[in-house]
């Protein structure tokens, strides 16, 4: 009884440290991408760039150019930066699809960046801690059959509950983070597909 009360002592011990290691590192991840995200969002770039393309004349003429050229150039937003690859390729739709295409999967790499971390921790941190709390109720039963007295039996159950909540304590914070950041990403990409349409259809003369 002692070797198992030991054992499972020292094992939930270190899934808790194992636990805290992880809360650290998935707060880190979170920092990071929100340092990342307000780099590269802008709230008015959608608007205005909406708002050039769709200024009440028709077709994509130097003007309209020469106002969207002024107004990326002074931002490196993601959506600025997309259409400054735009405007460096040729007019042809089909050469604006194939540019939007390559520059949203090499920016997906940054965008998604500790993404699958958040998730996965989000998925198997309750489990960890679960498995902590097993072992917290195994410990227990074995302090019943040692005759160690309720005293133990029920720090070894309140200890078992802690690895639980630290678990829990990972894992919510790390779902609503990785949708909350993975939305944003999707309406980056929704907003691009808007505007690039839009200047599309100036290019072929529809607006």
């Amino acid at each position: 009884m002692d070797a198992i009360i030991l054992i499972t002592d020292v094992v939930e011990k270190l899934i808790l440290l194992v636990m805290f290691l992880l809360s650290i590192w998935s707060i880190s991840i979170m920092i990071d991408r929100k340092k990342n995200l307000n780099t590269l969002i802008s709230a008015d770039d959608f608007a205005k760039i909406k708002s050039i393309l769709i200024d009440g004349t028709h077709g994509l003429n130097p003007s309209k150019l020469d106002a969207l050229k002024k107004y990326i150039s002074g931002h490196n937003s993601y959506l600025a930066q997309a259409f400054q690859n735009i405007l460096a390729t040729s007019a042809q739709p089909e050469a604006i699809d194939r540019v939007v295409l390559a520059y949203t999967r090499e920016e997906r790499l940054k965008l998604e960046k500790g993404l699958s971390v958040l998730a996965t921790l989000g998925s198997n941190a309750p489990f960890i801690g679960l498995f902590g709390t097993v072992l917290g109720i195994i410990r227990a039963f074995a302090y019943l059959g040692s005759q160690s007295g309720s005293s133990a039996v029920m720090s070894g159950v309140s200890q078992a509950l802690y690895a639980t909540a630290l678990g829990l304590f990972v894992a919510i914070p790390a779902i609503i983070a990785f949708n909350v950041f993975t939305q944003n990403v999707k309406k980056l990409n929704s907003q691009l597909d808007t505007l690039k349409d839009l200047y599309v259809a100036q290019i072929l003369g529809g607006i």
